[in-house]
């Protein structure tokens, strides 16, 4: 298995655990904006593994520890995020104030949702750190990688 299919599957995972810790209020926004409420548990894991395999696309070569797999998970979140926010905004906003709404949905979904994904995607990025440092035999790395000890 590739190093960015494992990253997309532990993102994933760990994403929507997340996303299920603060269902009681996903279910709210997803009442309001006429969806079912398991589309707002899964949307966040499917971008986070979206952005995860992007973002750690050729990982086995320019991820060298467990710090900068830390800082992609990071920016994975930040995407996730994001597309998130973007995702709620267009379900939930009506058109004649969607600037003052996206705001607030940002808002929103950062104070609420922001703590469960930061530490899922922490989680995730460490797992993906560790076997990356310590490069297991059921991944494939495909290339040369430099080692830090």
């Amino acid at each position: 298995m590739p190093v960015a299919v494992f990253a997309m599957l532990v993102f994933g995972i760990c994403s929507s655990l997340a996303a299920g810790a603060v269902e009681a209020v996903m279910r709210n926004f997803a009442g309001e904006a006429g969806v079912p409420p398991w589309v707002f548990i899964i949307v966040p894991g499917l971008f986070a593994m979206l952005f995860a395999l992007l973002g750690y696309r050729n990982a086995s070569t320019h991820i060298a520890g467990i710090k900068q797999s830390l800082s992609r998970a990071l920016m994975v979140a930040l995407f996730t995020w994001l597309a998130v926010v973007t995702y709620v905004s267009a379900l939930w906003c009506p058109g004649y104030r969607v600037l003052s709404c996206v705001r607030d949905v940002a808002l929103v979904t950062a104070v609420i949702g922001g703590g469960p994904l930061m530490l899922a995607v922490l989680i995730g990025g460490t797992i993906v750190g560790i076997v990356l440092k310590r490069r297991v035999d059921w991944l494939s790395y495909g290339g040369s990688r430099k080692i830090v000890e």
